[in-house]
């Protein structure tokens, strides 16, 4: 039998899109946030608004459908931002897990440490862990995983991406996105 050889970065999109397609309509079964309202809430800092500009985060975060009461790791934190709007998106009983792997860079380990002091990041666990296993043990059946920003960076990290993608997909429960 002849295997067709398919290139890992074009096999990761299309299970992307085959997950996303085949769990369209999971995400309905908990009502999505205002993410307008999220995004314009008057205490975020003007930094972010000026990344809003570049990120579209109003959009970005209506194709997650992440919403109120849902548990998210996000994976590649950085300096937070993306966290934040996830932590109020899950508001008030939903959890946060924001992943990075050691070692951070320090500029964007001091912004998350300063945004960790505000009040939207209470329902955010900072997770310092590899890639390939992003979360503790026992922490699992997440309604989501995002990963916006840093997946491509995990090529020149020599990330195991076969590995790491296999335990994200394990994390979710079932229906998850």
């Amino acid at each position: 039998m002849k295997r067709c050889a398919i290139p890992s970065s074009l096999a990761t999109a299309l299970l992307a899109v085959g997950i996303f397609a085949g769990c369209a309509g999971m995400a309905d079964q908990k009502p999505a946030a205002d993410y307008a309202a999220i995004v314009a809430a008057p205490d975020r800092s003007e930094a972010d608004r000026k990344t809003d500009q570049r990120r579209d985060p109003v959009k970005l975060f209506a194709f997650t459908g992440v919403g109120p009461g849902m548990t998210v790791l996000e994976m590649g934190a950085g300096g937070g931002y993306t966290a934040e709007l996830l932590a109020r998106a899950v508001a008030p009983n939903g959890k946060v897990y924001a992943q990075d792997q050691p070692p951070v860079m320090q500029r964007a380990s001091e912004a998350y440490a300063n945004r960790a002091k505000g009040p939207a990041m209470k329902n955010v666990e900072y997770v310092l862990r590899p890639f390939e296993d992003p979360l503790p043990p026992g922490v699992g059946n997440l309604d989501a995983i995002t990963f916006f920003f840093a997946y491509q960076d995990t090529v020149h990290m020599g990330v195991n991406r076969a590995k790491m993608n296999r335990r994200l997909y394990e994390l979710l429960k079932p229906g998850g996105i």
